[in-house]
């Protein structure tokens, strides 16, 4: 099954980078962004796309890794209160009583 995932994955990004060339081979004339007062220098329209591209997968990722830790420090207390009662309870059982 991990085979058959890793095979659809490379085929998927093969895809992405064909689809990527080809975009790139149409727009490959030069243009410049304009945002409020700054204009950008003079490229072309698959760099401004595959910047964007990039940009967004970062922050993808930063968020990820944000909310995965955030996610790891609630179950990490949630396991130290679970161990704090589990210890509590053998501690009011009496004795003998296992």
């Amino acid at each position: 099954m991990a085979a058959l995932r890793s095979l659809l994955f490379l085929l998927l990004a093969l895809l992405v980078l064909l689809l990527g060339v080809l975009v790139g081979i149409d727009n490959s004339e030069p243009v410049s962004l304009v945002f409020l007062d700054w204009t950008s220098p003079a490229a072309p329209v698959f760099v401004w796309v595959c910047l964007a591209i990039m940009i967004g997968f970062l922050l993808g990722i930063a968020l990820t890794g944000m909310a995965t830790l955030r996610q790891r420090r609630g179950r990490r207390l949630a396991e130290r209160d679970l161990d704090a009662t589990r210890r509590e309870l053998e501690a009011r059982r009496p004795p003998g009583s296992h």
